[in-house]
């Protein structure tokens, strides 16, 4: 069995731990709810919002908060159903590459990193130049 991305811990300098989750929480703002949402989808099915909302045991209001925020971003796509009738269209949601998703991911974090080294070390430079 897998371990969950809130279970994976990472330590960081100060000896803290910290999860995925709370670098995802970081850089896009995700929540807890919407990485557990991104993870499912990462793992290659197409859902509907009803589907998810049963399998996350989840509202389809919460649902649908966070599959709009991950549309936004780029990280999930979505698909109309082709069935007819009057209503509201119906969509399934997944991942169209979920590699891809990863690399940005991985890319994010590592432009984090150097965007917080450039201003560390212009903030050195003038710390440096003050006598």
């Amino acid at each position: 069995m897998s371990a969950s991305l809130e279970e994976i811990r990472l330590r960081l300098p100060t000896g803290r731990e910290a999860s995925i989750v709370e670098g995802l929480r970081f850089c896009y703002d995700l929540s807890e709810t919407d990485t557990a949402i991104l993870v499912e989808l990462l793992k290659g099915k197409e859902y509907t919002v009803d589907e998810l909302a049963e399998k996350l045991k989840l509202s389809k209001a919460t649902v649908n908060r966070s599959l709009t925020k991950l549309v936004e971003i780029g990280f999930v796509s979505r698909t109309r159903e082709k069935k007819g009738g009057a209503g509201r269209p119906k969509y399934k949601y997944y991942v169209q590459d979920p590699e891809k998703v990863i690399q940005k991911i991985i890319s994010d974090f590592e432009q984090c990193a150097r965007t917080y080294r450039e201003v560390l070390q212009e903030l050195l430079s003038k710390i440096g130049t003050r006598k």
